[in-house]
């Protein structure tokens, strides 16, 4: 048995409509906080795209979950009514996508250079600026962006807007584990399936569509800095799934959409790892302090028990409609509350 904080996921994708209400009663079932992405098909660059957003939301959340909004920060985005919904508390962090980086990013950032207004409209304001940390440009190597944004983007960024608090997503390699050490006021999420999948079992024998995602998985060698940074209890990493549902129809095709939907087993993968790894000590560092921390956030530290379930039958497809999402889950054990 185990007792922990209910966990934050400080990188979550809803998505619209119908499939965002069944994704976010999933949520409800397991976090205390869900930090939201902004990458809708039309994108939530303003206040009366928020506002709707924020309402639908809100009215299906069917939980006390604190959801915490974030706006899509590009050039069509308006100082005034950035100032405006800061005023009126309507989101918590602006959302950078590099132009052409992942799904629905194509209203992103081609040159971070020239959103240096926003970043000191969010550096005076105390907002946090979270980043697809990819370098985007043609005929680049997909393993070698994340390496390039350090090198081109982020390390000019935190030069020039030295009060700005970052928080670099969803990090696949050494090279951000490292940078991230190195620089105050950033941090950075780790996803489930980043800690757990490498090169190997992602292609290494068959391919498998279902956890091809931006960026993509690294080489074992990553893996292990990875690993070693969650498992460390280091306030500098915590949680963030990046869970992004797509049908299957959408996966398993000639042109697969980037995405895991991890949400379903993504606590019960978390606590076996760390678990299986002797550091079930540092699981609410992970899961719950490290985020609240980085962002100032008070959290419930209401303890909740989950037993283990060895060699349990997990759910792969979730029925949706006339479709199915695809459940990703790396163990045969399963951790359920009690």
């Amino acid at each position: 048995m185990l007792k922990i904080f209910k966990p934050c996921d400080f990188h979550v994708h809803l998505r619209e409509g119908q499939l965002l209400k069944y994704v976010l009663k999933e949520n409800n079932k397991n976090f205390q906080k869900i930090l939201v992405m902004p990458n809708l098909i039309k994108p939530i660059t303003n206040k009366n795209i928020l506002s709707k957003y924020r309402s639908f939301v809100l009215n299906n959340n069917n939980n006390n979950t604190e959801i915490l909004f974030t706006i899509y920060l590009n050039q069509d985005c308006s100082i005034i009514d950035l100032k405006n919904m800061v005023n009126e508390k309507l989101f918590f962090a602006a959302k950078l996508y590099p132009l052409h980086a992942t799904t629905n990013s194509s209203s992103g950032v081609k040159d971070i250079k020239k959103m240096s207004k926003y970043f000191e409209f969010l550096e005076n304001n105390k907002i946090p600026l979270c980043l697809h940390g990819e370098h985007i440009h043609e005929n680049d190597d997909p393993y070698e962006r994340e390496k390039r944004f350090l090198d081109f983007e982020l390390s000019w960024l935190v030069k020039n807007f030295k009060g700005l608090k970052i928080t670099l997503e969803h990090i696949t390699t050494k090279d951000s584990v490292d940078f991230v050490k190195s620089h105050k006021n950033i941090a950075a999420t780790i996803t489930t399936h980043h800690l757990l999948e490498n090169t190997n079992t992602f292609l290494g024998n068959f391919l498998r569509p279902e956890i091809f995602c931006k960026p993509v998985i690294k080489s074992v060698n990553h893996q292990k800095s990875l690993l070693n940074a969650a498992l460390s209890g280091n306030s500098k990493f915590f949680f963030g799934s990046d869970s992004a549902p797509h049908l299957k129809n959408r996966k398993f095709n000639e042109f697969c959409c980037a995405g895991v939907y991890s949400t379903k087993y993504s606590v019960s993968n978390i606590l076996e790892l760390f678990y299986t790894s002797k550091k079930s000590n540092n699981l609410n560092k992970f899961l719950t302090i490290n985020g609240c921390k980085h962002y100032n956030l008070k959290f419930d530290n209401t303890l909740i028990s989950y037993s283990r379930k060895k060699d349990f039958t997990f759910k792969k497809y979730s029925k949706f409609k006339n479709d199915s999402l695809i459940n990703y889950n790396h163990f045969k054990n399963y951790w359920s509350k009690n």
